[in-house]
C-alpha cells in the first residue's frame, strides 16, 4: 500500500522547502559586521536594497547639524551604508536633512512658524532650545520618555534633565556632556627657547615673556586676539580666567554674581588695555576673526593665542609642515594673583534633541533614539565595522585606511559616551591637543544647569552686545577706563539686574 500519492509527494516537498526557509530566517539575527547578510533584504556590507525596504517601518524626519565632511561618489545624506544600518537596527525609515552652516536659528524659527517641521531637531544650542520652549513649540516628554525611553532615562543624570525641564516638564531629550577640555594657550615654544625664556605659568611670568618677545622679536605679534566674531573675549580668554572672568555667572558664597560687572573685571580691562597700548596685543584685535588668527599663527607671525583643541591641531600641523624644526604647543594658561586660572567648563547638556509639537511623533522619536542607543549602533556610527574600518588591539580601537571612506558618519552621531569620544579623539590624532588641557576647564557657568529663565532669554542679546561694545572700546582705548562704571550702570538698567535677580531666585531652589 502506498503511503503517498503524487499530490501528497509534491505537497510534502513544498512543506520541506518552507520549513527550511523558516529555519533560515529564524536563525539569522542582527549583527554589526558587514560580512553577514541580513534577513530584511540588506546586503552584506550593511546596505539595503531600496526595493526591499519594509513599507511598514514608521517614518521619521531628522534635522542634523552641518559639518565639513563630504560623501563619496554615489552616496549622500540619505543613501549610504551607515544610514541603511541605522534603519535596519532601529526599525525606522529615516529621512535626514542637514542644517545650513550659517543662520541655523533663523532657519529653525521659520520652519517652526510655518508648522512644516521635522520630527526631530538636533542642536547644541541652548538658545535655540530655550527660545522654542518658551514659545510653547516643543512637546513635553515626561510620559513618553517613561513609556518608550528606558535606555534614555537610565543614561541621563538628574542634573542634565534639570537643564531641560521647563515649567515642570522635560522639553528635550538631553544628551549628557562627554567632553571636559575646551581651550589652552597655543604658544611658539621654540621662540621662548630662542629668547632664553622658561615656559610661563603665572600671570607675571606671562607678562615678562610677552614684553621680551615684543622687544627682541619686533616683527612678531606677541599675542593674538579677535573680537570680530561677536565676542570681546575672543582668543584672550586665557587672561580673563586669570582675573576671575572664566564664566559669566558664577556662584560666590551663597549667591550668583555677574563676573563681568565685578571690580575684578575692571582689573582685567586695565591689564588688557596695557597690553594693547604696548603693542603686545595684536592691533587688529577688534577686527580679527578666527580665520585671521589661524593665518597669523600658521604663517609664524604670532607667538601665542588662546585656541580650542580642534583649531590647535589644525594650526599646529599646518605650521609644522612649513617649519618642521619649530615648536608649537598648548601650555598652561596664566594663573592670577589669587590662584585662579582656566576656562569655562562644558555644559551638562551636549546636545538638545527637540521634538516640535507640530510633528505629532513624540512616541516614534523617543523610540527611535532609544533603539539607536544600542551598543552595536553606537559602535558602528563611531568607528564603522570591526575588521573593515577598525581593529581592536590591546583594548585600543585602531582605525584602518578604510575608515577614511566613512568620515561622513559624524552626521549620524546623535548620542555619544565619553569612552567613544576619547577613542575618536585618539583615532583622529587629537590626543596631543585634547588630553594636555583636560584640567584647564575650571569655571562653572551656573546658568548652564538652569532651565530657560524668561528674563535671561529676553535680555541676553542686549546685554551681550553691551558688554562687547564697552569691553572692546575700553581695551583699545576708544573709551577711558572710567567708562567701566558707566557700563555697569547700563548693564543693570537694560535688564541685567532683572536677569541676575531671576537667576538667584532659581539658584535658591536649585541649591536647596
Amino acid at each position: 500500500m502506498k503511503l503517498y500519492d503524487n499530490r501528497n509527494s509534491k505537497l510534502h516537498a513544498v512543506w520541506m522547502i518552507l520549513l527550511v526557509m523558516i529555519l533560515i530566517v529564524g536563525c539569522s539575527g542582527n549583527t554589526n559586521s558587514p560580512s553577514t547578510g541580513q534577513a530584511d533584504g540588506s546586503s552584506t556590507d550593511g546596505k539595503q536594497d531600496p526595493s526591499k525596504k519594509e513599507a511598514s517601518k514608521p517614518k521619521l524626519s531628522i534635522y542634523v547639524p552641518s559639518n565639513v565632511e563630504e560623501f563619496p561618489a554615489g552616496t549622500d545624506l540619505n543613501q549610504n551604508e551607515i544610514v541603511d544600518y541605522i534603519e535596519n537596527q532601529t526599525g525606522f525609515d529615516v529621512e535626514w536633512e542637514m542644517q545650513p552652516k550659517e543662520n541655523v536659528e533663523q532657519k529653525i524659527n521659520i520652519m517652526m512658524a510655518s508648522g512644516d517641521t521635522p520630527d526631530l531637531i538636533i542642536t547644541g544650542s541652548k538658545d535655540i532650545y530655550a527660545n522654542l520652549a518658551q514659545q510653547g513649540l516643543l512637546t513635553p516628554l515626561d510620559e513618553v520618555l517613561q513609556q518608550f525611553g528606558p535606555r534614555i532615562m537610565e543614561t541621563v543624570p538628574d542634573e542634565t534633565w534639570q537643564a531641560v525641564t521647563y515649567n515642570g516638564s522635560i522639553h528635550a531629550i538631553a544628551v549628557p556632556q562627554n567632553q571636559r577640555a575646551t581651550s589652552g594657550m597655543l604658544v611658539r615654544t621654540d621662540v621662548l627657547e630662542e629668547l632664553g625664556l622658561a615656559i610661563p605659568k603665572t600671570l607675571e611670568e606671562y607678562t615678562t615673556a610677552l614684553r621680551t618677545i615684543k622687544e627682541k622679536k619686533p616683527e612678531m605679534i606677541p599675542m593674538l586676539g579677535g573680537a570680530a566674531d561677536g565676542n570681546a573675549f575672543g582668543n584672550i580668554s586665557s587672561f580673563s580666567g586669570a582675573f576671575g572672568l572664566g564664566a559669566k555667572y558664577v556662584v560666590e558664597g551663597d549667591e550668583v554674581v555677574h563676573t563681568y560687572t565685578q571690580p575684578y573685571a575692571k582689573e582685567f580691562l586695565t591689564y588688557m588695555r596695557g597690553l594693547y597700548e604696548e603693542g603686545i596685543l595684536d592691533r587688529e584685535y577688534p577686527v580679527n576673526k578666527l580665520p585671521n588668527l589661524q593665518e597669523k599663527m600658521v604663517s609664524g607671525g604670532a607667538a601665542m593665542a588662546t585656541m580650542d583643541w580642534v583649531n590647535a591641531k589644525v594650526i599646529t600641523e599646518a605650521f609644522l609642515e612649513k617649519n618642521p624644526n619649530a615648536k608649537m604647543e598648548l601650555i598652561h594658561p596664566p594663573v592670577g594673583a589669587n590662584g585662579q586660572f582656566g576656562y569655562q567648563k562644558n555644559t551638562p547638556v551636549r546636545v538638545y534633541m527637540l521634538i516640535p509639537k507640530a510633528s505629532a511623533k513624540a512616541k516614534e522619536a523617543v523610540q527611535f533614539i532609544n533603539n539607536y542607543m544600542a551598543e552595536d549602533v553606537l559602535n558602528v556610527v563611531s568607528y564603522g565595522w570591526e575588521g573593515n574600518h577598525y581593529n581592536v588591539e590591546n583594548d585600543v580601537v585602531v582605525a584602518t585606511e578604510a575608515a577614511e571612506n566613512i568620515r561622513y558618519r559624524i552626521y549620524y552621531q546623535l548620542w555619544d559616551s565619553e569612552k567613544n569620544f576619547l577613542n575618536r579623539v585618539t583615532l583622529k590624532g587629537f590626543a596631543p591637543f585634547y588630553f594636555p588641557i583636560m584640567d584647564y576647564s575650571t569655571y562653572t557657568e551656573i546658568t548652564n544647569f538652569a532651565p530657560p529663565i524668561e528674563e535671561v532669554v529676553e535680555n541676553t542679546q542686549t546685554l551681550t552686545d553691551l558688554t562687547n561694545e564697552y569691553y572692546i572700546k575700553i581695551i583699545t582705548g576708544a573709551l577711558p577706563l572710567e567708562a567701566f562704571d558707566e557700563y555697569v550702570d547700563k548693564w543693570n538698567s537694560l535688564g541685567g539686574a532683572e536677569s541676575l535677580k531671576a537667576i538667584n531666585e532659581w539658584y535658591a531652589g536649585f541649591n536647596a
